[in-house]
């Protein structure tokens, strides 16, 4: 009996934090203790060269995208995005050119032309602010990862950023339909989806929900990328109902549809035990 009430009083604990966005998680993994790895924040807690500069997108990137860029032994699969005074302020995902051509409805709205790459990125704080004013110490420490979460979706960072509602009622009026509740990830939604849909529509993220309340989001891309960042679903009838409603028939009838690769970011320290829907 003690043992039943203490993790059900860790649950709760679990589902109240959700709603303070108190850390940065990457990677699910079904198996215990995997995944779920913490990021640095803060450009100061990076140590011992886990991550290092890349480039700041506030002087080269000609306004398609923002942020001082960090990745992990030169990784694109992760990158981290800091404000202009080192606070946490995105994150991106991105594909070597070599490997990946994303559909041409898709490139520069979702995926951006970044040199070698193609680049997913979505923002913790208003984008204008990002190269701007940034964040200080003080807003930090009261917001922790971000003020929200901006989803990419067009060529201007600062006007077609997505700003995603932090309420789950406020989203289901929107185009982001209704998906389907995986416990430690939470409740899917995914944008225009439709069950006779192109899967070159796909749009490559997807909103999570726990508790009505935003708790993490992802990134997913149609295919089988290395990267120990990535989970991969094969898309089976049973794995998209789990995730997804309705099932789009393109992933069993389009044979290059056979397996997605998808990165789970989570803002809080709880993400596991606590997404439950």
């Amino acid at each position: 009996m003690k043992v039943i009430i203490f993790l059900l009083a860790s649950v709760v604990a679990a589902q109240a934090s959700l709603f303070d966005w108190n850390a940065l998680q990457v990677t699910w993994n079904a198996v215990p203790f995997l995944g779920w790895d913490n990021v640095p924040r803060q450009v100061s807690e990076i140590k011992g060269g886990n991550f290092e500069l890349k480039d700041d997108l506030c002087a080269t990137s000609k306004g398609k995208m923002v942020g001082q860029r960090y990745w992990n032994k030169q990784d694109p699969t992760l990158m981290l995005l800091f404000d202009k005074n080192g606070f946490i302020a995105g994150i991106q995902n991105s594909f070597p050119k070599s490997k990946y051509t994303p559909p041409a409805q898709l490139q520069n709205k979702n995926y951006v032309d970044d040199g070698d790459y193609w680049t997913l990125s979505a923002y913790f704080i208003d984008p204008s602010l990002i190269c701007g004013a940034g964040r200080t110490k003080e807003d930090f420490d009261k917001t922790g990862t971000g003020t929200g979460l901006w989803v990419h979706m067009g060529p201007d960072p600062i006007k077609d950023s997505y700003h995603v509602p932090m309420a789950e009622n406020d989203i289901k009026p929107s185009k982001w339909g209704h998906g389907r509740c995986f416990p430690t990830m939470g409740k899917h939604y995914w944008y225009n989806v439709t069950k006779d849909m192109d899967c070159k529509d796909m749009v490559p993220n997807c909103l999570l929900y726990n508790g009505g309340k935003l708790t993490s989001f992802c990134f997913s891309t149609n295919g089988n990328y290395q990267s120990n960042r990535f989970d991969n679903p094969h898309p089976s009838a049973s794995v998209i109902k789990a995730f997804m409603d309705p099932e789009p028939d393109c992933f069993f009838t389009e044979p290059s549809y056979k397996i997605d690769s998808t990165i789970h970011v989570f803002f809080n320290s709880n993400a596991r035990l606590g997404s439950l829907c």
